[in-house]
């Protein structure tokens, strides 16, 4: 069994927010513990994510191998633990995808400043 996945996400961006509240809302297993950065009790749960960029991108922690991954590099390990979205980890572990999602989301990003004028990251 999966053993939980801590994710540190950026109350501040509203795109950030919106993907906390759709994953805690899939994770009928209790395997996603999503905490604010703002959490005064964050660092205590994961000490390893001092000084890490935490408002700049999502960042994870595995509470059982308390290996930290952050950005794109976290869809697999959220992928392992949605039953639902489990049969997308295989593909999701393919050398390069990970790189490509975040591109992607980068050119959506900006298409989405051009056409709203919200910042990509807000």
């Amino acid at each position: 069994m999966a053993t939980p996945l801590l994710l540190a996400y950026d109350p501040a961006c509203t795109l950030c927010c919106r993907m906390a509240l759709w994953l805690a809302r899939r994770d009928r297993q209790g395997l996603l513990l999503i905490v604010s950065v703002r959490d005064p009790d964050l660092l205590s749960l994961a000490p390893e994510l001092a000084g890490k960029p935490l408002e700049k991108e999502i960042h994870g922690l595995d509470l059982g191998s308390r290996e930290i991954r952050a950005g794109a590099d976290l869809l697999r390990p959220i992928a392992r633990r949605l039953p639902a979205w489990r049969w997308l980890s295989p593909l999701l572990g393919i050398p390069g995808i990970p790189t490509l999602a975040n591109r992607i989301f980068l050119r959506w990003s900006a298409w989405r400043y051009q056409r709203t004028g919200r910042l990509p990251f807000a």
